[in-house]
């Protein structure tokens, strides 16, 4: 087990805090400007809110009793600060909203909780303030500490820092609102002090921090300060603020992630993948973040974790046994990993689920469980959570893509990569494999030259993913002569990317691993997203192989299908195009004849509501040319 020690937080962290390289615990990461991002609407994951048990409050408030239209005004007794709106007009920087008016402007998908989940939030570019928010805040209540004891303040925070956004701080005045300074929120690895509030760029944070030196205050409130750092930036929200007792005993399992958080390097096992190919199977790491969030300490901390595979428990005893943290002491977390027996060897997905106990008790029992998943798939291997949630440009030439470990020797017929909307056809786009050998004493990363790259690829109108989509285009590798397939090596990890200028790259998911990475004329960089960049395990996909009748198809989207599935492709000359779809046991379940088609780009439509759930080979003829994808149906 890895034990954070952050003392007051007990949070799901941010990204760059479980860095498993010893060499930078924190690279820095590349924030792109207003100009190189464009709209996001996609949902993130959500995270469910600390749920507190019975004790003594002086403040709860979690922002629904606000009716009316959205953004609305905020509860009574709280305040926030004016501001001038790009009109010159004064506004309110805080409003109460939900997570469809914080993403009115397209740039702030705060993660949905529950159903219509409301919470105070300040919205850096959407009505009703597109506004600049260098110092802006949003203040509780007075609040009478006189007779309390053992009092935390408990709250839950969206911090994204999206888009060059600053930083947030807790702040407390005991003198009625006159003065206020910033709350320590514990000590870092070097023993400074904690004065900045933590960074997800995905999930609700849980904040938990003890004001016990505040009791006897008779006039207490809290301000919770957030800076746009002079720049376009996402927005700022905070929801479930409870001033109180903190229970007696309240352990949290705060996310359950496939890898081992406590190995230094990239292999063996730490996976953090979303889609993994049958032959890049390992055995299943599983790391639960574990927070203590009562007041007192936890003994016998113990992890039990369970694999499903397609939904069906995996018998026997997958993992070895109970993992135990001794003492999880007040207000810390801890990292408990966990290597299971089990190794994938088929097309679907893979579920964990932890549940977490002790021998001390736990008065908060709803929130001990979390769970994860990832899909076993023919060839894809991607890092990408699947649809479009911003579309990158830095504006200059650039590289951006992914790390991928290699279990198994394979060969690998290219890369998946998708267009991002806005981009220029006829732009060009280039695949490239590094190895990856480690990061530098500047936490950089130390390639070799390239070991493979694909064809050079002309973007066509007919490639660009909108907002939510994931629609991939393949780059066949290609070495000029011979066999075109890439041998990867087991026991070695590769960067993934796709050279460009003037292309647009969809990110999809959280950084969180530091694996994916962008070179630009500034040099290379950490990015806070996925860039939608994959490895292709068909082999027979390679140029060499590719009929020149072909010149290029698209990925099946959405997959797995929600009734229907789309495909593109571009014809170098005319040909005849039809579809056979079979079932994993080679029967043909059904023929689509699409006709002849002249040279040109089109789209294949499969109606897949006569299938019944399962997993099957979707087939693409072109003239004497097939390729075949998995197909997913649920």
């Amino acid at each position: 087990m890895k034990k954070i020690y952050l003392l007051a937080l007990a949070t799901a962290f941010a990204s760059t805090a479980f860095s498993q390289w010893k060499v930078q615990q924190s690279p820095a990461r590349r924030n792109f400007s207003k100009s190189e991002v464009f709209s996001l609407t996609a949902k993130r994951q959500t995270l469910t809110p600390y749920a507190p048990s019975n004790r003594v409050e002086l403040l709860n408030e979690n922002f629904e009793g606000v009716s009316g239209t959205l953004p609305g005004a905020l509860p009574s007794g709280w305040s926030t600060n004016v501001i001038t709106d790009a009109d010159g007009a004064d506004v309110n920087a805080f409003f109460t909203n939900n997570a469809t008016t914080a993403n009115a402007g397209g740039y702030w998908p705060v993660a949905e909780t529950g159903n219509n989940n409301q919470f105070a939030g300040a919205n850096d570019d959407a009505p009703p303030c597109d506004c600049d928010m260098v110092d802006i805040y949003l203040q509780t209540p007075t609040m009478d500490f006189t007779t309390a004891t053992n009092v935390a303040i408990t709250f839950d925070i969206f911090h994204d820092r999206g888009f060059g956004g600053g930083d947030a701080t807790l702040q407390v005045s005991t003198d009625g609102g006159t003065t206020f300074s910033i709350v320590t929120l514990g000590l870092d690895a070097d023993g400074v002090a904690i004065e900045t509030l933590p960074v997800d760029q995905d999930y609700w944070q849980t904040i938990i921090v003890p004001v016990y030196d505040l009791t006897g205050q008779a006039s207490v409130i809290f301000r919770f300060q957030w800076s746009d750092a002079t720049s376009w930036a996402s927005g700022f929200a905070v929801d479930n603020v409870i001033v109180g007792e903190l229970p007696n005993f309240d352990l949290k399992a705060d996310k359950v992630k496939f890898g081992n958080w406590n190995y230094d390097t990239f292999g063996a096992g730490v996976w953090d993948y979303t889609q993994i190919p049958v032959t890049q199977a390992s055995p299943v790491y599983a790391t639960v973040v574990a927070s203590n969030n009562g007041f007192n300490d936890q003994a016998d901390v113990s992890a039990s974790f369970d694999v499903t595979f397609n939904g069906t428990p995996v018998t026997g005893s997958p993992f070895a046994g109970g993992q135990v943290s001794a003492l999880l002491p007040s207000l810390e977390k801890d990292t408990i990993s966990v290597l299971s027996t089990f190794v994938p060897d088929a097309i679907g997905t893979v579920g964990v689920s932890v549940s977490l106990s002790s021998t001390t008790g736990d008065d908060v029992a709803a929130n001990n469980v979390a769970t994860n998943s990832l899909e076993m798939t023919e060839f894809t291997y991607a890092r990408d959570a699947g649809g479009a949630q911003a579309f990158t440009d830095p504006g200059v030439s650039y590289e951006y893509g992914n790390l991928f470990d290699i279990y198994n020797n394979q060969f690998f017929g290219g890369i998946d990569y998708a267009v991002g909307a806005g981009s220029t056809a006829g732009e060009i786009v280039l695949g490239r494999v590094y190895e990856f050998q480690g990061l530098d004493d500047t936490g950089l990363p130390v390639l070799t030259d390239p070991v493979a790259e694909t064809i050079e690829y002309e973007v066509l109108d007919a490639d660009f993913n909108s907002v939510g989509e994931g629609n991939f285009v393949f780059l066949p590798f290609s070495s000029g002569s011979g066999t075109a397939a890439a041998e990867l090596e087991a026991g070695k990890t590769y960067l993934v990317t796709i050279a460009t200028s003037g292309v647009r790259t969809p990110v999809s998911g959280s950084n969180e691993w530091v694996s994916s990475w962008l070179f630009d004329d500034t040099g290379w960089g950490a990015t806070l997203s996925i860039p939608m960049v994959r490895l292709n395990a068909n082999a027979s996909l390679a140029v060499d192989n590719i009929n020149a009748v072909v010149a290029n198809v698209g990925n099946l989207y959405p997959n797995p299908s929600n009734g229907e599935s789309v495909m593109s492709y571009t014809l170098k000359t005319d040909a005849k195009v039809s579809v056979i779809v079979r079932d994993m046991a080679g029967r043909v379940v059904s023929t689509q004849n699409e006709g002849s088609r002249t040279a040109g780009t089109y789209s294949v439509r499969y109606n897949t509501e006569a299938l019944s759930a399962g997993v099957y080979s979707f087939t693409l003829v072109t003239g004497d040319h097939q390729v075949t994808q998995q197909l997913v149906v649920r």
